[in-house]
């Protein structure tokens, strides 16, 4: 099973992951992390069915967020 993973945060305390997985190609997942200490906690899942979407809404995630 090959999955797309692209980071476009790793700034500070969150991280921001598009996922696309073979099993399920329409949909693109776009996770936002929150680091604390050694741990990571999911804070928000955006789903998307179109990639070009998916990396323009996290471009504004980052930009808005940071």
């Amino acid at each position: 099973m090959n999955t797309y993973e692209k980071v476009f945060s790793d700034s500070g305390n969150k991280k921001v992951v598009l996922i696309n997985d073979n099993s399920d190609p329409s949909m693109w997942i776009l996770y936002v992390y929150k680091k604390i200490l050694f741990f990571k906690k999911k804070i928000n899942t955006y789903w998307f069915s179109n990639k070009d979407q998916a990396e323009l809404f996290a471009l504004e995630y980052v930009k808005n967020n940071s």
